[in-house]
């Protein structure tokens, strides 16, 4: 529980004359947090405090809807004056700021860090110093937003892809198409807890977050916020979304929300190499939160820039360019092979339940895989693939011979990149190395297409070496926030992971395959 929410019952308490528990709560905001919080005072909704630790407001100060109030803040009177400060709504106080006297700090306006504040300040306005005086006008603070429910969610469809063109980080797992029906299918159990920041009104970032609760069966009693898209369904490149030129405002204002919000963030599957996680993990060690990266695997891609099929293939070792052909030709002494683009609904519906018992097939001897293992991930692929077919991403492959699928190869076409996502086959063809004359072909296509890249995603296998030589590395992120209770949070994951450890070296399970095991080398 933190300092806002702590006021929030004893203002509501107080409003109702219900004695002792304003007193309550008032006193435990001086214990746990260092902090004076009359609950006379008025603070309007979405309003936060940063890492709360020595915040004094006086009793009769107003304090608007969407502030944000830093640590070491004071508002309050002036000797002499009877008044007391005003906030407006959409304001930031900094770090150290003092407020004091019959003044009112206009819409949208920051005080920066240390400033002593002792007249007016207009709408949008920056001031600093001591005393403080405008440094910038006409200023857009950030705003920051949660979204709980799925009609604000639902909302955003359009800013979001706008957004995330606009950002260092478009990818297909990020879109609001795959996370919306990810949500309807696989978020069981979790609350939504988007933040979107905006400036001026316009949309600059979103963290596409939700609050898992807490889970006797992984032994972690605590919540985390995790993202959207996590789980066995497989997205990689998970990230934060923010417009190129925004970064320094989205950063501040989601750390300064993050910081008052407590839980901690477990973020997995995200990009390794400048990602927007490691920025607001650098916003967050300086409020206190403590940083854990661990790498989460890599993704084998393929550059086809510049290539056609001729000369990539010429760039690969002259083994597997003579398999390859090898494999081909027996196949087609075997009959008539076709490799068949799914172009229209009516032969969606027939290939993706041929892709899943394809993928059964030929995982079923081996303990089979996670990959569709449940019937909501069955209910998500249908759907997305769906949704995929009618904004031209869908690039689902099936092998025939003489009519029959013998293959299929599922994968996405976004921004000029091939994401290779899954793929089966059937066992009796495994000789004729069905799996590796599959990845060719599509291979093949992504080149004729005029794609820049070819990415076979998360997974280290040998046979994705055949065919890439580059990879990008995928980090997980833990951020703990400051004080006891991260500490609680890391000594619980820490020792819960022991725990795991230990079981597993005392009674082995068969395990699922859990990497993404998309056809076959052979």
């Amino acid at each position: 529980m933190n300092a806002m929410t702590l006021y929030r019952i004893g203002r509501w308490s107080y409003e109702r004359g219900i004695p002792i528990v304003p007193k309550l709560a008032y006193y435990s905001i001086r214990l746990f947090f260092q902090s004076v919080i009359p609950m006379s005072v008025e603070i309007g909704e979405g309003t936060t405090f940063g890492p709360c630790l020595g915040i004094v407001l006086h009793e009769r100060c107003r304090i608007g809807k969407n502030v944000m109030i830093a640590h070491q803040t004071t508002i309050g009177g002036r000797f002499g004056h009877d008044a007391v400060p005003v906030i407006e709504d959409n304001c930031f106080i900094a770090a150290g700021a003092k407020v004091l006297g019959p003044i009112r700090i206009g819409e949208g306006s920051v005080v920066g860090a240390n400033a002593v504040v002792i007249s007016d300040v207009p709408p949008r306005t920056v001031v600093a110093g001591v005393p403080a005086r405008v440094i910038r006008s006409d200023y857009k603070l950030p705003v920051i937003e949660r979204v709980e429910d799925l009609g604000g969610f639902e909302k955003l469809k359009e800013e979001w892809n706008e957004l995330l063109d606009a950002s260092s980080s478009p990818c297909l797992f990020l879109t609001w198409e795959w996370l919306w029906t990810w949500w309807k299918h696989l978020s069981t159990g979790r609350n939504l807890s988007l933040l979107t920041v905006r400036l001026g009104g316009e949309l600059v970032a979103i963290a596409p977050l939700a609050l898992r609760p807490a889970s006797v069966r992984r032994q972690v009693p605590f919540r985390a916020l995790e993202f959207l898209g996590t789980g066995s369904v497989g997205s990689d490149y998970l990230d934060i979304i923010v417009r190129r030129g925004s970064e320094v405002e989205a950063y501040g204002a989601l750390a300064n929300c993050l910081s008052e919000d407590g839980p901690m963030l477990e973020l997995t599957q995200v990009h390794g190499n400048g990602s927007a996680v490691a920025q607001l993990a650098t916003q967050l060690r300086s409020r206190g939160w403590r940083v854990t990266d661990m790498p989460a695997g890599v993704c084998p891609f393929i550059k086809l820039s510049g290539h056609s099929w001729q000369s990539y293939l010429a760039t690969l070792g002259a083994e597997h360019r003579y398999n390859f052909r090898r494999k081909l030709r027996a196949l087609s002494k075997l009959g008539v092979v076709q490799f068949e683009l799914i172009r229209s609904e009516a032969e969606r519906r027939l290939a993706i339940p041929n892709l899943i018992d394809l993928h059964h097939k030929r995982w079923g001897a081996r303990g089979g895989s996670d990959a569709f293992h449940t019937a909501e991930l069955c209910a998500f692929h249908e759907e997305f693939s769906r949704v995929a077919l009618e904004r031209d991403w869908l690039r689902l492959f099936v092998l025939k011979l003489n009519g029959q699928p013998a293959a299929a190869l599922y994968g996405f076409c976004y921004r000029n990149r091939f994401y290779f996502y899954q793929a089966g086959f059937d066992p009796q063809f495994s000789t004729y190395g069905v799996g590796l004359v599959t990845m060719g072909l599509a291979i093949q296509r992504a080149c004729e297409e005029g794609l820049e890249e070819y990415d076979l995603l998360h997974g280290d296998e040998s046979y994705k070496f055949h065919w890439a030589s580059q990879v990008r590395e995928l980090s997980r992120h833990e951020l703990y926030p400051p004080r006891l209770r991260g500490s609680l949070y890391e000594a619980t994951v820490r020792a819960s992971r022991a725990v795991r450890r230990l079981g597993r070296l005392v009674v082995p399970r068969p395990r699922l395959l859990t990497t993404r095991p998309q056809g076959s080398a052979k």
